[in-house]
Parts: structure tokens; sequence; C-alpha cells
């Protein structure tokens, strides 16, 4: 793997800021190395090595035809290899090299030919004329790998190139052949029989020697700036110039071309072409052919890892919904054979968009991750837990007795989400809803089993979560009918089919009205008057409440300023207002519009909210109650008493009112548990001096218990119905003529 900080050819710098050496790899033939310069040194040096020396049959013509033409065997192939074996990455030094080799194994084929007892070859064999093919040929190698070894990042050679560098290397050797066969005169005397090596011959071998000194060097440079494979090739390179080198030594110390040095320096010479011809073999065939498994082993690792994640979810590993679909066809195939049950389990996490929002997306992906392994350790192998995405997981359950038998298995599985989870260091507990649909009864294929299991998933939720619901069909025919709601509500604005009620607000200590309470009603074409109780959860549900709150205040301010123009006295106008609408960030600038338009003074708007949206993200309630109550609006609280009551949030939060719920007070006179429950409201709203609304009064005596209680306002059918912004002047004329109150 290629290391993030740069590959190990680049240099690191010490504490000390000088850049160390670069590291070569150990790849080199030491112990070759060492072995062949023991050998030289122990027939040079060692008596018995002399002794050798004067043996002149050691090295006979047969043998020396016969290690020549191995040397000319291997020559030929490294051009071939070079030559044919072309493959992307292959550097332009493998052709100038096998080029090089081709013109070298032709000379040592002149030499071969030209050795003392061969046949006569043009001219007679003679060890001078054999010298000569001989010098050719080194100096035609030495500078091959000098060459070569000195081009440090050649590009791969065009074909002009290629052919270019094979007619040289032909034409070199047919200029060879011609001096050495027409003109050797040319030559200064490199042998004189009983005397040896001529001064020019040991001073042209010192300078092979050189040659190949140098290639070494530069080969043994390159070998730490290159990726492994091709320091591999460099390194064989270097040792093949340095055993060369070896082998140039033995031909300067040679008295007898059929002595022990002649001996030593061809079969030296072939060593070294056999690393040439591997450092041209590994570049040029072996390299790719690896590079090219390696990458029919990558394409099908990727086609594998392709193939996976087509099926499985990134995050948790866990089957998609398209893998999830199968196994469940195969489930309900193993059902019908074996006549058992399969069942389809929708899961959704409670709250998880709490956890996701205030721990971060991180943590959250690692608590999935976490449900994921929970999930999986508590069914059967046989059985699948899938994901479908975000917070969502499908189980199918096969090889069912009962439906008992799937109650059992979920009622363990959500007993153990429920166990807190360490997740990054951190301990959460989370719960789950889940919704549960059976094969045959619930659906036949995997989208009408799905259908049924997320109708029930909702059941659960809407029952008060952390528990599972089997399907039935009352909640299908429930969920369309919310359906058919939701689809209602998306146009019921643009028609104008919204209208408000205004219910009176009484001032129980002098009965006059000081206010109304503006309430939705939905009047459809076909349906008639829907019930609050029936689109409101919908219109929540679906996010549809948010703009239709914006038409109810809007609405509720214009009509307040009409009847102030109709000379009605000034009343206050009171808004319900949904969670969802209380925390969007518009709702200032909504508010605003709606006064401005209407031109109703911001006093006379109360928004009433209920507790259960305010307990939640305490900070920003806070902020969003500060800034309306900035603006000069009224606050009351709704409902309360329900459950979510706290003297910590009145004290903390602007609020003006309380609205006492109707189920405290329907029951206020007979039940001495709610008389004592609405005591306790008045006097602690009259300790923090807040104003009380009682809702739902609808007999006199209640009305009398709440003004001895000290209850400020009431509302109710004993006072008036809900009725038409058109039917107000009237009830208000009819109230104040009765003479049971004063005017206002």
């Amino acid at each position: 793997m290629r290391s993030a900080v740069g590959s190990s050819a680049a240099a690191s710098e010490t504490g000390s800021g000088v850049l160390a050496p670069r590291a070569r790899p150990r790849i080199l033939p030491y112990r070759l190395l060492l072995v062949l310069v023991s050998v030289l040194l122990a027939v040079w040096l060692w008596p018995i090595g002399q002794m050798l020396q004067h043996i002149e049959a050691l090295f006979p013509v047969a043998l020396h035809t016969v290690t020549e033409f191995a040397a000319i065997v291997v020559a030929l192939l490294l051009f071939s290899v070079a030559w044919f074996a072309r493959s992307e990455g292959q550097p332009g030094n493998v052709v100038l090299i096998g080029c090089g080799f081709l013109a070298v194994g032709l000379i040592d084929l002149g030499h071969t030919l030209s050795y003392k007892g061969m046949p006569v070859f043009v001219t007679p064999a003679d060890p001078e004329k054999a010298i000569h093919f001989w010098l050719a040929a080194r100096y035609m190698a030495a500078l091959t790998l000098v060459l070569a070894a000195m081009r440090e990042r050649p590009p791969i050679q065009s074909a002009f190139v290629r052919h270019l560098m094979l007619a040289g290397a032909l034409g070199v050797t047919g200029l060879v052949f011609w001096i050495n066969l027409f003109h050797p005169e040319v030559w200064p005397r490199t042998f004189v029989s009983g005397q040896g090596l001529t001064g020019f011959k040991i001073v042209a071998e010192y300078g092979l020697i050189v040659l190949s000194g140098m290639a070494a060097w530069f080969y043994y440079e390159r070998m730490a700036a290159v990726r492994s494979s091709t320091a591999h090739s460099y390194a064989a390179l270097c040792a093949a110039c340095l055993i060369t080198i070896l082998s140039e030594l033995c031909f300067t110390l040679y008295a007898n071309v059929n002595g022990v040095f002649s001996l030593l320096g061809h079969l030296y010479k072939i060593i070294a072409y056999a690393y040439i011809f591997r450092a041209i073999f590994v570049t040029s065939v072996r390299d790719p052919y690896r590079r090219l498994r390696v990458e029919v082993q990558e394409r099908r690792e990727a086609e594998r890892r392709v193939e996976f994640l087509a099926y499985h979810d990134i995050l948790t590993q866990l089957p998609n919904r398209a893998l999830a679909r199968d196994r469940l066809l195969q489930a309900i195939a193993d059902a019908r054979r074996h006549q058992t049950l399969v069942a389809l389990v929708f899961i959704d996490l409670d709250n998880f968009k709490t956890i996701n929002d205030s721990l971060g997306h991180a943590r959250g992906d690692a608590l999935l991750q976490a449900v994921a392994g929970k999930l999986t350790a508590n069914v059967r192998e046989a059985d699948t837990v899938s994901r479908q995405g975000g917070d969502e997981f499908l189980l199918i359950l096969k090889d069912l007795p009962d439906i008992e038998a799937a109650g059992v298995i979920v009622g363990k599985l959500l007993e153990a989400l429920s166990e807190p989870m360490d997740v990054d260091g951190v301990c959460l507990s989370t719960s789950a809803s889940a919704g549960v649909a059976v094969w045959p009864s619930d659906g036949h294929d995997f989208d009408s089993l799905l259908r049924s299991a997320d109708t029930a998933m909702y059941r659960a939720k809407e029952e008060g979560r952390n528990a599972y619901r089997f399907f039935d069909e009352n909640m299908n025919r429930e969920s369309m009918e919310r359906l058919t709601l939701r689809q209602g509500l998306r146009t019921a604005l643009e028609a104008q089919q919204f209208a408000l009620h205004y219910q009176p607000q009484i001032d129980l200590m002098s009965g006059r009205v000081v206010g109304v309470e503006a309430l939705l009603r939905w009047v459809h074409p076909e349906w008639g008057v829907v019930p609050p109780n029936r689109f409101v959860p919908v219109a929540e549900e679906s996010g549809l409440i948010v703009p239709i709150g914006n038409w109810v205040i809007q609405e509720a301010c214009r009509q307040a300023v009409a009847w102030d123009r109709a000379g009605l006295p000034p009343l206050a106008m009171a808004v319900n207002l949904s969670a969802l609408q209380f925390k969007r960030g518009d709702l200032e600038s909504v508010l605003a519009d709606a006064l401005n338009q209407a031109g109703l003074p911001a006093e006379r708007l109360e928004l009433e909210l209920t507790e259960s949206s305010l307990v939640d993200e305490p900070q920003l309630v806070r902020a969003r109650l500060l800034s309306l109550h900035e603006m000069g609006v009224k606050l009351a609280v709704d409902d309360f008493g329900t459950g979510y009551s706290s003297l910590s949030y009145l004290k903390r939060f602007p609020v003006d009112r309380l609205k006492i719920d109707r189920s405290f007070v329907s029951e206020l006179v007979s039940d001495p548990d709610d008389e004592a429950i609405v005591r306790a409201i008045i006097q602690l709203a009259a300790s923090l001096g807040l104003k009380t609304v009682a809702e739902g009064v609808e007999n006199e005596s209640t009305r009398i218990r709440l003004q001895q209680l000290g209850c400020d306002e009431a509302q109710g059918y004993l006072f008036g119905r809900p009725m038409p912004a058109d039917a107000m002047p009237a009830w208000l004329a009819d109230w104040m003529a009765r003479g049971d109150v004063s005017a206002p």
C-alpha cells in the first residue's frame, strides 16, 4: 500500500536536520559474489590454485564452445524477451539492453568460431582473432549497460526508435565482423604465443572493469529510488556488472587460453548474462504478468465489493431492502412447503433524531451499528436482519409455528434494545417501536407485508412507543383514512375550506366578555364538517399544520380588527400554536406580518402553547418565548396539569396565563381530587402572578365553585359554544341584554 507521507524512496530528515541516506533494499546476491570472489582469490593466490594455473588443458575447445554457445543463447533470449514482451510500464532501457545484447551475442558467435582449434571461419582460427571479437563483444556489453544505467527514467520507446536501435546494433555487428575478418591489422597486438597477453590487452580489460564498475554504481544508486519490482531488476543488473568485473579480472591473468583463468572468466560471464536476462525477464514478463494477475484479482474483489454493496447496507453491513425482498420470497417459498408462517417485522428507533442532533452524526452512526449488532445477536441464524435506511430495520422471521412465536422474539428484541449501550465511550439508552405483519394473513408479497408492518409500527408509536403491535385490518382502514385526510388537507387552504369559530372567554368576577379563543374548523364540500380531533393530528404529522397555523394567525388578527370596526368592544384573541409551528424559525416574522397587516395591537393577541411543546429543548424554548414576549404578545399554557406541570419552567418562562384542562373542570363539584388539583393550579398561578382560565365550564355550580376558588376567567358551553365570526355580534348583544353582566 502506498504510504500517505510519500514513497520509501523519499529521503527522511534526522533529528539534526540533515537528510538521512536513502535505504537500499538488501537484494544483491552478496553470498554469491563472496563465493565468486573467494574462488578467484583461491585460484590466484593459494598454492593449489597456482598448481591449476600450470595445467593447460582445463578449458579445451569443446568446453569453450559449450560455454560460449550458452552465453550466446542467453544473449539472444534476452533480445527476444526485450523486443517482443512489450508491456505497459516497460522502460525504454529494456529495448536498449536487448538490442545491445543482440549485437553482443552475434559478436560472441564470431569469437567462438575464431577460437584456437576451431575450423576456418573465413580466415583461420587464431588467439588474436578470437580476442578481437572478445574485446568488441565485451565493450559492446559494457557500453550498453553504462548507457542504460545513465538514462534515469527513459520513456517507452516508439516503434521508430526501437527499429533504429535494432538497426544500430546490427550495423555495429557488421562493422566488427568486417574489421576482424578482413582488416585485423587495425587492432594492436593483444597476444603473443609463448608470452601471453600484451599490455594493450590487459589495459583494455581494465578499461572494461572501469566501465562495468561505473554501470554497477549507477544501478546501485537506482535501487533505492524506484519501486520494489524495478529495484530488483536494477539489483540484478548491478550484480551482473560486479560479476563482469570478476570475469574481466580473470582475462587479465591468463597466459594460456585453455587455462583455469580462461575457464573462470567464461563461467563468470555466463553467470553475469544470466543476471542480465533475469533483470530483463522480470521487467518485461514476470512483473507485467504479476500486475495483470493482481489487477484479474483486484477486479474480482471490486466486482465482489460492488455485488456486496448492491445488496448490503454500507454502514451496518446488513442486507439492504433488495436482499431482504429476496430473502422474504425464499422464506415464503419454504413456508408453503412446510406449512409454517413468516413474519416481517418493521422496527423504528424511538427519538433517534434527538440523539443524532445532540451527539452528532458520527455517534448516531455508531449507535446504529450497535443496534444492528444487538438485533443480529438476538435472532435465530435462519432469520434475516436488514437495514432499510435511517433508523429503520426489517426482520424476517421464518418457519414460525404460530403468531405467538413472533411476539416472543420481537418482545425479546425490544427488551435487548432498551438496555444501555456503550457507544464511543458514551452510555446511551434507546428504545424501539415495532410492527409485525404475518404471511399469509397480512399480505402475500414483500410490498404488501411491508405496508402492513409499517402501519402496525406507527400504531405502536401512537400508543406510547417502546412496544410492538400486530397488524389488523382496522389499522389499515385508519391508515387509509389518514392518507385521505392528508391529501384533502393539501388542497383545503387553496380551496378556502377552513374557517374559524370563536368561543367567548368570561371574567368570572365581573361577568364581562374579555376575549375569545379562535378554533379551527374544516368544512369539506363532500365530507361536511371534519372534527378537529380527526384532522389536526394528521396535519401535525404531515407538517401541514405550519401553513394552516399561519393562516389561523392572519385570519384571527384580521377578524379581531373587523369586530373593532363593527363597534364591538376590544376583545383579546387567543390562538392555539402547534409545537412544530412554535419551533419554526420564521414564527416572529409571521406574527409581525399578521399584526401589521391587520393593525391589531400585539397585546391583544394571545398564543396558547401546550405543556409538551415547552419541555423539549428548554434553552431554545426560553429564547423563543422571550422573543415573543418582547413583541408584546401574550403567552398562555394550554391544557395545564395534564402531565408536564413544573414549577421550574413556569419560573423561567415568561408566560401570562394558565389554562386549566377540561378534564379537571368537568367533575370539579363531584370529585374532591379534581377540586384539589384545580385549587392547587389556581394557587400556583396566583403565587407566580399569573391568571387562570378554566376550560369546559358547562353548568352554574361549576362556575360558582371556580369563582369561589379564585379562578380568573372561564369558557365553556355555559357561556357560549364556538360560533362563526358573523354570529359573535348578536351573541354579545344578547349576553349584555340579559343583564347578567355589566357592559365592558
